[in-house]
């Protein structure tokens, strides 16, 4: 039985994952801070483990690889835009420093696999209608996306035919999770519309290319199942859910009826529209969700009161670091 590490396994998208693995008969090893998700994944017949802390700890590295870790996906780090912004320095430690010394450790104790988690935010900016790929320029414009771009450049610099690394660019995640999000824009835009009766766009003819989080939990594991990609780059999405942010609300609302879409004078500048044939032509993975699914099963959450107010600290990563770091 192989053992998985994850790295911020508590997360909107670690949580998924990790019940997912465990189904696929892995033992998992979970690390993460508990920032965002005081609440320890349950043990499941001893194939789940727990450690409190993060990647930038030599120590509590070292112990975990006592358990002869098979693979590495590596989720955790300071994440989204905002976040980012809020703490530069913390930004570079986690996101970069961290990523460094976790696949420097991991490769010396013989780890086979190592995924990192990237992001289509790299882009930036490309314009209306332009195409991009892989093999695409980048054009970050944001704190985070430029600590992506070299959280991928360290993980690649490590590939080698014992050790497989593999960085994963995933599109705008959304819909229902364990640990739930409304910072990202559909699941906001839904939670608004809920609970307010209205949608802020922020501009609006902006393009996004969307993930289903368990959609982007299952592109992790074709990913680590595969033993014959090597220092690969993939963009993990579905050519058609690129939509412009205000067709994005179109569709809420034709979900969720009375719901008014205003505009703000704040517009967002990032606009991307990717490319995804690589990962389906390379392995033959592909989505199975539609906005349209997250959408309905974020209702759902509401309609059995799992979620009673979308507006709660704990289900915004900017706002519950602040608190964590009291500013």
């Amino acid at each position: 039985m192989k053992t998985i590490l994850i790295t911020g396994g508590n997360g909107y998208l670690g949580s998924v994952l990790i019940k997912k693995l465990l189904k696929r008969g892995y033992k998992v090893v979970n690390l993460d801070s508990m920032i965002f998700n005081n609440t320890p994944l349950r043990l499941k017949k001893n194939k789940l483990l727990n450690f409190v802390g993060v990647t930038e700890d030599r120590y509590l590295l070292n112990e975990i690889f006592k358990y002869k870790i098979y693979g590495v996906i590596h989720l955790s780090g300071v994440s989204n835009d905002p976040t980012a912004i809020l703490n530069s320095k913390l930004t570079r430690k986690s996101n970069i420093n961290g990523t460094k010394l976790l696949v420097e450790i991991s490769k010396k104790n013989n780890v086979k696999k190592f995924l990192f988690a990237s992001s289509c935010s790299v882009y930036g900016f490309t314009g209306t209608n332009k195409f991009v790929d892989e093999k695409s320029a980048l054009n970050p414009i944001s704190e985070y996306a430029k600590s992506k771009i070299s959280g991928e450049k360290i993980v690649l610099k490590y590939k080698s035919k014992k050790f497989i690394v593999n960085c994963l660019r995933k599109g705008t995640l959304y819909g229902p999770s364990p640990r739930m999000r409304f910072d990202l824009v559909l699941n906001t835009m839904t939670g608004s519309a809920i609970q307010d009766k209205k949608i802020i766009l922020n501009g609006g003819d902006q393009w996004r290319p969307f993930l289903h989080v368990d959609d982007a939990a299952s592109a992790y594991i074709a990913i680590l199942e595969n033993d014959k990609i090597n220092g690969e780059v993939f963009n993990v999405g579905n050519n058609e859910q690129n939509f412009k942010i205000k067709d994005l609300a179109k569709i809420v609302k034709k979900l969720i009826p009375n719901t008014r879409i205003l505009q703000s004078n704040n517009p967002d500048k990032r606009s991307y529209k990717v490319n995804f044939d690589k990962i389906t032509n390379v392995i033959g993975w592909k989505t199975t969700k539609r906005l349209e699914d997250g959408i309905v099963s974020i209702k759902n959450l509401f309609k059995s009161s799992k979620i009673k107010n979308y507006k709660d600290i704990n289900y915004y990563n900017i706002k519950r670091l602040m608190s964590h770091l009291n500013i």
